[in-house]
C-alpha cells in the first residue's frame, strides 16, 4: 500500500513539473515576442523613411537644368541705375513731372524691368524673375517733393504726386512690381523737419533704402580728408540717431566729384563722432548703364548712372537706353530667375568675375 502511494505521489509531482516547464517556456516565448514585435514595424518605418529620402533626393531639381535657355538669359548684360532728383509740376533736366514719372514706371512694368535695391546690386544678390531685367532707381538731394506729407480731411497722408506717393500707387496697381528706391540724403532730409524721423522710419519699414549724399553737398575733390570724413559721417549720424541698426552703405557723389586719390580710403570707410561708416557702392553722375555686378569691368567705387530725363541728355537719357536695349544695340541683363546661379552666353565667358560670383553656380551656354 505504501509502495502504491509513493508511485502515485511521483506521478503527481512529474505532472506538476511538466506543467511548470510548459508554463515557463510559454512565458519566455511570450517575452521574446513582446520584445521583438515592436522592432519589426520600426524597421519597416526606417526602411520607408530611407526610401522616401532616396525618392526626394532623386526628385531634386537640378538648378541648372531648370533654367529656361529659350529666354536667352544674360547675367553679364548691363543694368541701368537711373538718376532722379525732383518730382514737380514742370519738366526740367533735374525734375520729372508726376505724369512723366508715372510714364517711366509704366514703361518699366510693361517691358519686363524689375526694381532692385542698389545695396543688393553691390552684393550680387539679384532676385529678379526669369526673363526680366533689373533696374535701380535713385533720388538725389532728399527734396520734399520726393516724400511729402499733406493734410486731407484732417488726416496726414502721403502726397499722391510726390515720388513716394507715385511709387506706392504703382505698388498697389501691380502687386508683382517690386517697388524699391534708394534716396540719397543731405543735411535736411525731405524738408518738413517735424516729420524727418517719421519719414525715414517709414521708408525703411516699407522696403526703401537710404543712401549718403554728404551733409553740405560740396564737391569732394575740393575737400581735405577730415572734411570728407565730416561730410559723410554727419549724414550717417543723422540716420543712426533715428535707426541705430541701419547701415548706410551707399554714397552718391555731389556733382559727380570724386575725391583726390589720397582721400579715397576715407571716403569708403571711416568713423565720425563715435559712429563708423562703410561704403560698398559709390555713384557718379555718369551717362551710360552700369556693368553687371559679375562683370570684370565693374568698379563699385565709381558706378555709372543714367539721367532720368528727356531734356538736354545728348542721346544718353532714360529712353535712349530703353530704346538701345529694345533694339539690341546694347545688351541688357536678363535674369535666369535663380539668384544662386549665374547664367551667361559663352561668348562673354572671359568677362566673368569669379571673385564676385563666389559660391554661386556658373552656367555657361552656347
Amino acid at each position: 500500500m505504501k509502495k502504491k502511494f509513493i508511485i502515485i505521489f511521483m506521478i503527481i509531482m512529474f505532472a506538476l513539473t511538466a506543467c511548470s516547464i510548459k508554463d515557463g517556456v510559454t512565458s519566455n516565448s511570450g517575452n521574446e515576442q513582446n520584445e521583438q514585435t515592436p522592432e519589426e514595424p520600426i524597421k519597416e518605418e526606417d526602411e520607408k523613411t530611407e526610401e522616401s529620402e532616396e525618392t526626394e533626393e532623386s526628385e531634386e531639381i537640378d538648378p541648372v537644368a531648370a533654367i529656361d535657355l529659350s529666354i536667352e538669359p544674360n547675367e553679364l548684360g548691363e543694368i541701368m541705375i537711373l538718376m532722379y532728383h525732383g518730382i514737380g509740376p514742370e519738366e526740367s533736366v533735374w525734375q520729372r513731372t508726376p505724369e512723366n514719372f508715372r510714364k517711366d514706371l509704366e514703361y518699366m512694368y510693361q517691358n519686363k524691368y524689375q526694381m532692385i535695391s542698389l545695396n543688393d546690386y553691390a552684393k550680387g544678390e539679384i532676385k529678379t524673375k526669369a526673363g526680366y531685367t533689373p533696374i535701380i532707381l535713385t533720388f538725389d538731394d532728399g527734396r520734399q517733393n520726393n516724400f511729402n506729407y499733406i493734410e486731407q480731411d484732417g488726416e496726414l497722408i502721403i502726397d499722391p504726386d510726390c515720388a513716394v506717393g507715385i511709387l506706392e500707387e504703382f505698388k498697389e496697381k501691380y502687386d508683382d512690381f517690386d517697388v524699391t528706391v534708394s534716396f540719397f540724403l543731405n543735411a535736411n532730409p525731405f524738408g518738413q523737419k517735424e516729420y524727418t524721423e517719421q519719414k525715414i522710419k517709414w521708408l525703411v519699414e516699407n522696403g526703401y533704402d537710404i543712401g549718403n549724399h554728404t551733409y553740405n553737398h560740396y564737391e569732394l575733390e575740393l575737400l581735405s580728408s577730415d572734411e570728407i570724413q565730416a561730410e559723410i559721417g554727419s549724414v550717417n549720424n543723422i540716420i543712426k540717431a533715428i535707426i541705430p541698426d541701419y547701415e548706410v552703405e551707399t554714397l552718391a557723389l555731389p556733382h559727380g566729384s570724386n575725391p583726390k586719390k589720397e582721400n579715397l580710403e576715407i571716403m569708403l570707410s571711416g568713423e565720425y563722432e563715435g559712429n563708423k561708416y562703410k561704403t560698398i557702392a559709390t555713384l557718379d553722375v555718369g551717362w551710360r548703364p552700369a556693368y553687371s555686378p559679375f562683370d570684370t569691368l565693374i568698379d563699385f567705387n565709381s558706378l555709372y548712372r543714367v539721367t532720368a530725363s528727356e531734356i538736354n541728355v545728348d542721346n544718353c537719357g532714360i529712353y535712349d537706353y530703353f530704346k538701345s536695349f529694345e533694339n539690341g544695340t546694347r545688351e541688357r541683363f536678363i535674369s535666369d530667375g535663380n539668384p544662386e546661379v549665374v547664367t551667361i552666353p559663352k561668348k562673354h565667358e572671359e568677362y566673368l568675375n569669379m571673385d564676385m560670383v563666389g559660391d554661386r553656380i556658373v552656367n555657361i551656354y552656347e
